[in-house]
């Protein structure tokens, strides 16, 4: 009986052993790079065109994963990030103070087995970006008003999500990764509103790279 119980207590233990490995939590930083669309008007009064959207600025944020398999598993990201909306034509710019969060699950895929330390890794996903405007504009509207209007408002987007990285597990529970990530999502028109004489080409494009460290449990 008790050589029963023993082994059925070390199955158990293996087997918890082998789950409590799967998961990680991890803290990380970097800088968002954006490739904002473009606006236009049909009145010869204003600017032909202008970009509008949000400034390169640092962003945070926290990484939870789940990875049950040796080479698919999954995360779920949180990501802060400075920055309002801008309008910018003919070389004059308008701009606000503000925000973004975002929130997205990527499915991961290692193309090398979880028994390695270095674990590059294919991602892709989706989730929701909120943009927050906040405060006043920081410039005058001239010659950017016929175009759109930038409001203290708060509007969350759909995101997609696509990129890959490179972790690596330099001790037993400690873990190292850089990330590179590229999030897309509409133009927040409640924050950047368009004028009625104005339309929307294009879709906010964001590159993220980050590093941080997680924990392995």
């Amino acid at each position: 009986m008790r050589l029963v119980i023993g082994t059925i207590l070390l199955t158990v233990g293996i087997s918890f052993q082998g789950i409590a490995q799967h998961w990680e939590v991890g803290a990380i930083g970097g800088y968002g790079w954006y490739q904002n669309p473009t606006i236009a008007n049909f009145t010869s009064s204003q600017p032909d065109s202008a970009a509008i959207g949000f400034p390169a600025r640092g962003t945070v944020g926290v990484v939870v994963g789940d990875n049950p398999y040796h080479h698919l598993g999954g995360e779920l990201r949180w990501l802060f990030q400075w920055g309002g909306p801008q309008i910018e034509a003919n070389g004059i710019k308008t701009s606000m103070t503000g925000f973004s969060n975002l929130v997205t699950y990527d499915f991961v895929i290692y193309p090398i087995s979880s028994e390695s330390g270095f674990r590059p890794y294919l991602a892709g996903g989706g989730g929701v970006k909120v943009y927050t405007g906040s405060g006043f504009e920081l410039m005058g509207q001239s010659p950017t008003a016929g175009l759109a209007l930038l409001r203290s408002a708060t509007q969350a987007e759909g995101a997609l999500s696509a990129g890959g990285g490179l972790k690596y597990l330099f001790a037993k529970h400690a873990q190292f990764r850089i990330d590179l990530r590229a999030y897309f999502t509409p133009i927040p028109d409640d924050v950047i509103q368009p004028t009625r004489f104005s339309s929307i080409r294009g879709w906010l494009t964001e590159i993220v790279p980050t590093a941080g460290f997680s924990y392995v449990f």
